[in-house]
């Protein structure tokens, strides 16, 4: 007579354990491997997009304010004449000073400077046109272009576009130094160059007062 126990199937022995868990845990980290390499891909793509949207939306402001500089006098905190719009030579470069209009409420122009800084840019607002109190500006920074441990590189200030009998020139200061602020025209256009690390030398150019 036929054993009916003789055919039950026998189970996996310790080796064969041991080797699946071996080959499951090969699998796991690699696996692991690959989505940690996805996860770290997402959030830098994530931190450039932001970076460039803080890029964007910075520039977009400039530029309407560029666009809205009104010829009028002003003066600063001592009473001298100033003009509607100046950038100092050298490293004062990186300060752009301006006279614009749309500023809501009850003024309707206003004085605005804008401030290369190490990592980004600032935007100066005083309550009005002429500086009475250097202290009273508000300042309104945007987001930071460079990485934490990264700065903004020597190439970035601002350079000025004006016509002359030459013709076209760029100039990295307005007005000229025995100018007539009364009488002087607007230039024509404001360059702004951003040496950032990540992307390189980034050149903008805004028309003035259009």
């Amino acid at each position: 007579m036929r054993n009916p126990f003789s055919n039950t199937a026998r189970g996996f022995t310790l080796l064969e354990m041991l080797i699946a868990m071996a080959v499951f845990a090969i699998m796991s980290v690699v696996a692991y491997g690959g989505l940690r390499a996805v996860l770290t891909a997402d959030q830098v793509t994530q931190v450039h997009a932001q970076r460039l949207a803080d890029l964007q939306v910075t520039l977009s402001v400039l530029e309407r304010d560029l666009a809205q500089v009104v010829a009028v006098a002003v003066r600063d905190e001592f009473g001298d004449r100033l003009p509607p719009l100046r950038l100092r030579a050298g490293g004062d470069a990186k300060l752009l000073e301006l006279v614009r209009a749309g500023a809501g409420g009850d003024q309707r122009l206003r004085r605005t400077a804008w401030l290369i800084t190490d990592r980004g840019l600032e935007r100066q607002l005083w309550p009005g046109v002429d500086i009475v109190d250097t202290e009273s500006a508000r300042v309104q920074p945007f987001g930071e272009l460079v990485a934490e441990d990264e700065l903004l590189g020597i190439e970035s200030g601002f350079a000025l576009v004006v016509r002359n009998e030459a013709g076209l020139e760029r100039v990295d200061s307005w007005p000229a130094a025995n100018a007539d602020t009364a009488s002087v025209e607007l230039p024509m256009a404001v360059e702004i160059v951003l040496d950032l690390p990540e992307y390189g030398v980034i050149r903008r150019m805004m028309a003035v007062g259009k």
